[in-house]
């Protein structure tokens, strides 16, 4: 035998052994098995090189797949914007990869209509009779005549089945459902007798299916309205919400635009995909339907129009474009006394008043934490606007963290007025201090800061929504604004106070303050 024929049988025996080393990775890393069944179009024989491009978000959500195929997450919904792989990662290559691991099991496939599930089912038969799916998994066999568009027979037994919304599944059990889109686009989503369609067959026939009690089921969409299937499961806003079901289910939203919180540990603002769509392409389909920006790019529909707040009410800002000598006040509300039983955030917000009473809210910290992070962010927050008042709820900041707040101020040499309102017990009445505003257009949100989504949301649920700290945050605000207007309407620039912060400062505060009490008592308050 001559060196070069030695060499190539070694050559060939080292490559065997890589794809030998690949096929034992791929059945237990699902995006290596992702990576390996989607080869380079220009070197399909180069097992390290593929054509899928992963990014954080899919080897994220490919470990949470893989928690599902063992049985550990046996519910799951996964909400993520056009395009950006889920229906590749969980439709097209999750099926035949639970499939070759166990042939034995049964799989059900649906989505929004039949011909697109029988593409699904195509998809899925070639990529099982690809040379790589089968050296992963050389058992894998087609029972003979088994495999067509809507249907493939495993030659051990298993089963995968595609069907559309509404489609029958009698006599077929499932050991994972998958459910991909099962709304087509808005015209569908904002159809209340489709939605309510789809939900009694998701209820009635689909859960109906599931081989045990046991199996798995993940739902997997692009969100397009708050009554849809996700938001039916695990909105507690919503009719259909059961505390027992939605606490089934692992729900992972993975936003264009990071918010606070984020599953994958961004910064709020980053990029889910920055290698595909760029901070222009977000802004000019946010530009385009903000509304659906915030439901298709954010995974947060929100209703078209809300009960008091509408959407032809809100106005927003460029931060370029900012009047100039805005008079700085501040409010807040509190997660606490004996009406946060929701598990509320705080809000801590400052707003600029310019010369036309025009309302600007300029910055927000809007967070669920304890006593003392609250304390710190509000300090920090007069520390970087300089506040002439900051206004809160009667109780909350007084009762709550007041002695631990002028400590604190004190220590950082950092002062504010701090104003408690009394407010009317009705949270609508409370809302109609700010409402008047809004309809007038005098309030405005900046653009492009990462919780104005968020505020927006909360707005336009009101008072049906979940939340309402945003809203009675801006109550204070209008409350606030209310008790420092003159008899004339216009609001007092509040000349006559000494430089804010000041010790001078502090007394003057302290002796306005028992004025103000004063008055109150005798004229009993609000």
């Amino acid at each position: 035998m001559n060196k070069d024929k030695q060499f190539t049988e070694l050559g060939q025996k080292i490559e065997a052994a890589k794809r030998q080393k690949k096929a034992i990775e791929c059945r237990t890393s699902f995006l290596d098995f992702v990576k390996y069944t989607m080869p380079d179009a220009d070197d399909p024989d180069d097992i390290e090189i593929s054509m899928f491009k992963d990014a954080k978000h899919h080897r994220a959500l490919a470990k949470v797949l893989e928690k599902v195929e063992k049985g550990h997450i046996p519910r799951l919904i996964v909400c993520m914007p056009p395009r950006h792989g889920k229906s590749e990662l969980i439709s097209r290559r999750f099926v035949p990869w639970i499939q070759g691991k166990d042939p034995y099991r049964s799989v059900i496939f649906a989505t929004y209509n039949e011909d697109f599930a029988k593409d699904f089912g195509a998809d899925v038969r070639n990529i099982m009779s690809m040379p790589q799916y089968k050296h992963v998994f050389p058992n894998h066999t087609f029972r003979k005549g088994g495999a067509s568009k809507s249907r493939i027979q495993m030659g051990s037994g298993g089963m995968s089945v595609f069907v559309g919304r509404g489609g029958s599944i009698t006599g077929r059990g499932g050991d994972f459902v998958i459910l991909d889109d099962p709304i087509k686009d808005s015209l569908e989503a904002n159809s209340p007798a489709l939605r309510e369609q789809l939900w009694q067959w998701f209820t009635q026939v689909l859960m109906t299916r599931l081989m045990t009690a046991s199996a798995s089921i993940v739902i997997v969409q692009t969100r397009w309205n708050e009554d849809d299937l996700v938001g039916r499961l695990t909105d507690p806003t919503n009719p259909h919400y059961t505390e027992e079901e939605a606490s089934k289910w692992k729900i992972i939203n993975l936003p264009a635009l990071a918010e606070d919180d984020d599953p994958l540990g961004r910064k709020p603002g980053e990029l889910l995909w920055p290698e595909r769509f760029d901070m222009e392409f977000m802004e000019a389909q946010r530009r385009l339907d903000r509304r659906g920006f915030s439901a298709l790019y954010q995974g947060k529909p929100t209703p078209e129009d809300g009960d008091l707040f509408r959407r032809e009410h809100l106005v927003f800002y460029d931060k370029a474009k900012l009047p100039k000598d805005l008079r700085i006040y501040a409010a807040s509300d509190h997660a606490v006394g004996v009406d946060r039983t929701r598990n509320d955030a705080t809000c801590l917000m400052i707003i600029g008043v310019d010369q036309q009473d025009d309302i600007y809210v300029l910055d927000c910290w809007w967070q669920k934490q304890p006593t003392d992070k609250v304390v710190d962010a509000m300090l920090e927050l007069i520390r970087k606007h300089k506040p002439l008042i900051w206004w809160a709820e009667k109780g909350h900041i007084s009762k709550a963290i007041g002695p631990f707040l002028r400590k604190r101020m004190a220590e950082e040499r950092v002062y504010c007025r701090i104003e408690e309102v009394t407010p009317v017990a009705n949270k609508v009445q409370r809302a109609q201090s700010i409402l008047g505003r809004m309809a007038m257009k005098k309030v405005q949100m900046p653009k492009n800061a990462h919780w104005t989504g968020a505020a927006v949301d909360e707005l336009l649920k009101f008072p049906q929504g979940r939340h309402d700290d945003f809203v009675d945050t801006l109550a204070w605000v209008g409350m606030g604004l209310s008790r420092l207007a003159s008899p004339s309407g216009k609001i007092t620039k509040e000349s006559s106070s000494p430089k804010v912060g000041t010790l001078a400062w502090v007394k003057w505060d302290s002796a306005m303050r028992s004025k103000q009490n004063r008055i109150e008592n005798a004229t009993g308050g609000w």
